[in-house]
């Protein structure tokens, strides 16, 4: 019998994608939806900041590339803390299952 508020279980490739982004576990959800939120958010962000960097041509300041760069920054810092959560994942599942196998 499934439990009505935990989420059914979910494949790898349908938790890191942009339809299902939550991996389910026995105990319960981690949600991966906030990460991917942020990172989508920060990547428009970069985007619009680029556009306008283009539109001013040569009048572009010192501060609208150090604005880039703390946009580009932080958008890299969120990917790779995903990444980092997704391998100790990873790791962690793979050494239960050569546990499991003993």
């Amino acid at each position: 019998m499934s439990n009505p508020t935990v989420p059914q279980p979910a494949s790898w490739a349908t938790a890191l994608g942009a339809s299902q982004t939550t991996l389910t576990t026995q105990k319960g959800a981690i949600a991966f939806k906030v990460l991917v939120d942020e990172i989508e958010q920060l990547t428009a962000m970069a985007q619009s900041k680029i556009a306008a960097i283009r539109s001013k041509g040569s009048a572009m300041s010192i501060g609208d590339m150090f604005d880039l760069q703390m946009a580009m920054n932080k958008l890299q810092q969120f990917s790779e803390m995903s990444t980092s959560v997704i391998s100790a994942m990873n790791t962690s599942i793979n050494d239960m299952a050569r546990n499991v196998k003993g």
